[in-house]
């Protein structure tokens, strides 16, 4: 005779396979917890506890980024078909390419190769060897300001020089 428990147990690993197919299928937490029954909180929950649940929803997730990157291969390299209107009326279709996709997919792919590079050169051409008289002036005041307030002065500023 089976108990209360045991169905519960049954019910739940039902309930995790639905929503681990359902993910690796859609790569969506919401919607495979709606399919499944089962509330967001409930797959994160399942994470915390069960090592061998994290890791079969590691398996899924997989799945689901495969999937992603075999449609955009496809709708970079095949493209997909956009109907052409003239006068209101489909007179034909153009196939499209994502010439974007396919910069994502090579980055991916060889980032070492692809990757975004970003070169700063600096140089100078002379060395500063003086500040200019107002930054100097300006200086002298700030040092002046904090040797008073160290002194146990109000820190207000004075006319030096």
């Amino acid at each position: 005779m089976t108990t209360k428990l045991e169905l519960t147990d049954v019910g739940r690993r039902l309930k995790r396979q639905q929503f681990l197919q359902v993910y690796s299928e859609c790569g969506n937490i919401t919607q495979a917890a709606l399919v499944a029954g089962v509330g967001r909180s409930t797959h994160y929950e399942w994470m915390a506890e069960d090592p061998e649940y994290a890791k079969q929803f590691a398996e899924a997730e997989e799945k689901a980024i495969d999937a992603l990157e075999k449609e955009a291969r496809r709708r970079a390299l095949t493209g997909v078909e956009k109907p052409v209107f003239y006068q209101g009326k489909q007179c034909g279709v153009v196939q499209e390419f994502s010439d974007t996709l396919l910069i994502f997919l090579l980055k991916g792919a060889k980032p070492e190769k692809y990757q975004d590079r970003v070169r700063n050169d600096i140089s100078v051409a002379q060395r500063v060897t003086q500040p200019v008289a107002g930054e100097y002036q300006t200086l002298r005041q700030l040092r002046d300001a904090q040797a008073q307030k160290a002194a146990g002065g109000n820190g207000e500023e004075t006319e030096s020089e």
